[in-house]
């Protein structure tokens, strides 16, 4: 199974202002590279919870439900890849606090944060804050009650 940990946002502009707004925010560096094959721009920063680099993945959100489905990212057509590949338990707290910092600079962007692009962990959405849902809550139908009050 993957260990991956994504912020989707719903941006309205470019994908490359989308990245630049990120970096800032986040203080990150560009780290010179494209992934042709994703559309991702590739930045490294210095984590939060430890004295490491690691990588921020931004790029188009290609991630689609199966017809007649919806998930809560339908709507998000930015998404951040946070990847602490050398601290792997730090990952999802290090994807939180970037979450957190994206959500309080970016106030008018909703913005939701998932783990293995499968669990909900919490949405944000301008004029309503910040809600952290249940373990185990999808980000699919089954769980559409539960979050669609919280996603744009």
């Amino acid at each position: 199974m993957a260990d991956s940990d994504e912020i989707f946002l719903a941006w309205e502009g470019s994908l490359e202002d989308a990245a630049g707004r990120v970096a800032e925010v986040l203080g990150l560096e560009f780290n010179g590279d494209l992934r042709v094959e994703t559309g991702e721009l590739q930045y490294k920063g210095r984590a939060r919870t430890f004295d490491e680099i690691i990588g921020f993945y931004v790029g188009p959100n290609v991630f689609q439900p199966e017809p007649d489905e919806v998930q809560a990212m339908d709507r998000y057509p930015v998404v951040v890849d946070v990847q602490a590949r050398n601290r792997k338990p730090a990952q999802a707290e290090e994807a939180r606090l970037a979450f957190e910092l994206l959500v309080g600079a970016l106030g008018d962007v909703p913005a939701i944060l998932s783990h293995n692009v499968e669990l909900l962990v919490a949405a944000y959405l301008p004029g309503r804050g910040t809600h952290t849902f249940e373990p185990g809550t999808t980000l699919d139908d089954p769980d559409l009650d539960t979050w669609r009050p919280w996603v744009a």
